[in-house]
């Protein structure tokens, strides 16, 4: 048996994509087609494997600068591994394992609940306190609702009709009210956001290192540009916090997702305000819902305060050779949607 393992930009990508679709779907294999080495910072981070010359699997990470505890740290969010189902059994996960051992850097993931229980076999640290919080802003549109089934379905079809004529009444107090201190742009530049992350306290524990280089990549360079709103708190010329969202069609109905948000994390009223006028620019937008990640525990009140109400559970695992890094990730820390490959299409 000849296995090879090599990069995406080594393999005729007609072949990878049809692999890719057979598990991913249409959208998530369309958008790594035209917009996989932005994602994961180069083809050289997706990597494939092939078994006599067929291919036989797929893993991709994404790159990332991190700061922990006070120092930058480099990391990889591990955010796809997919081995065809029939040539599991052969251990040819290992392959890739030893590749992502290779630099020894600190790993970081958002796992699924089976993934989760597969890294904890394999000494990943995993936490399963994070939140992703939703406002639902037209209940009987929102996708969760219109695609279950069965007695579940029913039930939030039921609870989401009940819910519709509050849902309207909080969408028209926020059409009239009058935020304070919050100001919108379109196409902010990277320096202007990095001075306002200069000039706020570091949250606690871990968190992405958020410089000029990071906000050009992942949001300017962003094949999805036009879909950003930003919105920021304070002085127009020196803000002190800044919010930014996505709007987008999904599934037919139009969703917005609040990608990241930072200032000083401990400061309410900012939080507040921004997340107002964020949901109201989501409501002008006919967004069906708007959501965010929140990982920090003392944000919840004031985006329940905010009409985000419901809430899922967020998995986040973690690994590194080095006890303190290992130790540094169970105390609170501070993420993102913006974050590993939370925005993809699915």
């Amino acid at each position: 048996m000849n296995i090879q393992l090599i990069t995406a930009s080594e393999i005729d990508l007609t072949q990878l994509n049809s692999f890719l679709e057979k598990f991913f779907g249409n959208s998530k294999t369309e958008f790594l087609q035209e917009h996989g080495a932005w994602l994961h910072g180069g083809q050289e981070n997706r990597w494939v494997l092939l078994v006599d010359d067929v291919l036989a699997g797929y893993c991709a990470v994404i790159p990332t600068q991190t700061r922990v505890e006070g120092l930058s740290v480099p990391a990889i969010w591990w955010v796809d591994i997919i081995i065809a189902p029939e040539f599991r059994g052969r251990g040819l996960q290992s392959h890739f394992d030893q590749k992502l051992q290779e630099d020894n850097l600190l790993k970081l993931g958002f796992p699924n609940e089976l993934a989760a229980k597969i890294h904890q076999k394999h000494q990943w640290g995993v936490r399963e306190d994070l939140q992703v919080r939703l406002l639902p802003l037209r209940p009987l549109s929102v996708n969760q609702v219109r695609f279950s089934t069965g007695f579940r379905g029913a039930f939030l079809r039921v609870g989401s009709f009940v819910l519709s004529p509050l849902t309207a009444a909080y969408r028209l107090c926020m059409r009239k009210r009058k935020p304070e201190q919050v100001s919108i742009m379109e196409t902010p530049m990277a320096d202007f956001l990095a001075d306002i992350v200069k000039r706020s306290p570091e949250p606690p524990g871990a968190t992405t290192y958020r410089d000029e280089a990071f906000f050009q990549h992942r949001f300017l360079d962003a094949p999805y540009v036009e879909q950003l709103t930003w919105f920021f708190y304070g002085p127009i010329k020196a803000p002190t916090h800044y919010l930014v969202t996505r709007t987008l069609p999904h599934q037919g109905k139009v969703v917005s997702r609040i990608l990241d948000y930072y200032g000083d994390l401990c400061q309410e009223k900012p939080l507040f305000e921004l997340l107002m006028v964020s949901a109201a620019d989501a409501d002008k937008k006919k967004s069906t819902q708007i959501t965010a990640m929140v990982t920090l525990p003392e944000m919840v009140p004031v985006f329940e305060k905010a009409g985000f109400l419901f809430k899922t559970t967020a998995r986040f695992c973690w690994l590194s050779s080095e006890v303190s890094l290992m130790d540094a990730f169970t105390k609170p820390f501070y993420f993102t949607l913006a974050d590993s490959d939370n925005d993809e299409i699915g």
